[in-house]
């Protein structure tokens, strides 16, 4: 007994760089799902955060070159809310970087009021614009920037805290500053509106009458979700490729072993080993390559894709990947390994038992 169960468990170099090779296979298979599972799921956030509302409406195609006249807000029914977005230059921390500009106002029973930020000369940074400000200077936002808006620099304006809330669809490299400080700077680009917010859907007879058009809120994240089942589907075909690979892998160093161990295999039999144990014991060589790989590779992977996530907004990529606990990667990833191991293995093993006690070769040749 002793002598099978040391040559079922014993690993040659022949052998180890196998299981790399398939940990190696099944780190890329991991990674892939963990990633593209993340960003179906950090979409799926985003999508259900834009579904929600508000509603928005501009003129034109592009909300940074919609002008719509405050004269139409009156026609509006009900609460609604006011954007007006620009793009300027805000030097801070010895950095001058492109920013989003944008007010926002609320208009109550036909009043408006502004309810961030407080100061008239405030810049509110949310939370992205901070970071990248972060990483491109070495330190946090200072107290003061200068803003450029309109053609105008305004020099020592007071950085306060990101905004309170935001709205679903924005994202968080905007600053904001109130609708007196664009009137300030420009009369007529600063006091044009450039989307309208409601909690409910307009009719399509007031659109019309007004001249406004559906925001699609949706456009760029849906574009993005298809693309993201585009590459589910994929990765069915990486799996495939990856199981053939590795039963190729298995079917090739298991192959090599039997030749090589052709003296061993004969004196096992001459020991008493029936053709099913002399079988069952490549069988099971060919099945702890698998678990090795599928281990090695599923740690791997994990590591790799979670550092990957980590480490993309450390260089401004945007990052809408939220990790889910990688156990059906993971699963899915030992089936496929043990399951192409299993399949390699046969043919191997099968050469192995068909080995005769004091022949010269397999299949008693």
């Amino acid at each position: 007994m002793r002598p099978i169960l040391r040559l079922a468990t014993r690993l040659t170099s022949r052998t180890r760089w196998t299981a790399r090779a398939i940990g190696f296979a099944c780190a890329v298979l991991v990674g892939s799902l963990v990633l593209v599972g993340g960003l179906s799921g950090g979409i799926d956030a985003l999508l259900v955060r834009v579904d929600t509302g508000p509603f928005a409406y501009i003129q034109g195609r592009e909300l940074l070159e919609t002008r719509i006249d405050p004269s139409v807000l009156p026609s509006i029914p009900g609460d609604f809310d006011v954007l007006r977005i620009h793009v300027g230059v805000l030097e801070i921390n010895g950095v001058q970087l492109e920013v989003v500009v944008a007010a926002l106002e609320s208009h109550r029973s036909g009043t408006p009021t502004a309810e961030f930020p407080l100061g008239l000369d405030d810049v509110s940074l949310d939370t992205g614009l901070r970071a990248e400000i972060e990483r491109l200077s070495g330190s946090a936002p200072a107290g003061q920037g200068d803003l450029t808006l309109f053609g105008t620099t305004l020099i020592g304006l007071p950085i306060v805290d990101p905004p309170p809330s935001r709205m679903g669809f924005a994202p968080t490299t905007w600053a904001y500053v109130r609708p007196e400080l664009l009137y300030s700077v420009d009369l007529t680009e600063g006091g044009s509106v450039q989307a309208i917010l409601t909690p409910a859907p307009l009719g399509s007879a007031l659109l019309v009458e007004l001249g406004l058009e559906p925001l699609d809120l949706l456009g760029a994240a849906g574009f993005m979700k298809g693309g993201v089942e585009e590459a589910a589907q994929a990765l069915r075909l990486l799996a495939l490729v990856i199981a053939v690979l590795i039963g190729l892998l298995v079917y090739s160093a298991m192959s090599l072993e039997v030749h090589a161990r052709t003296a061993e295999i004969r004196t096992l039999r001459s020991l008493g080993a029936s053709p099913a144990s002399v079988a069952g014991i490549y069988e099971a060589q060919a099945l702890t390559l698998g678990v090795l790989g599928a281990v090695v590779g599923s740690a791997l992977g994990i590591v790799l894709a979670y550092a990957a996530v980590s480490f993309a907004p450390l260089v401004g990529l945007p990052n809408l990947v939220i990790p889910s606990p990688p156990l059906d990667a993971v699963v899915v990833t030992a089936g496929i390994a043990l399951l192409a191991a299993a399949l390699g293995g046969i043919v191997p093993s099968r050469h192995a038992a068909l080995v005769v006690r004091g022949g010269r070769g397999v299949g008693g040749s």
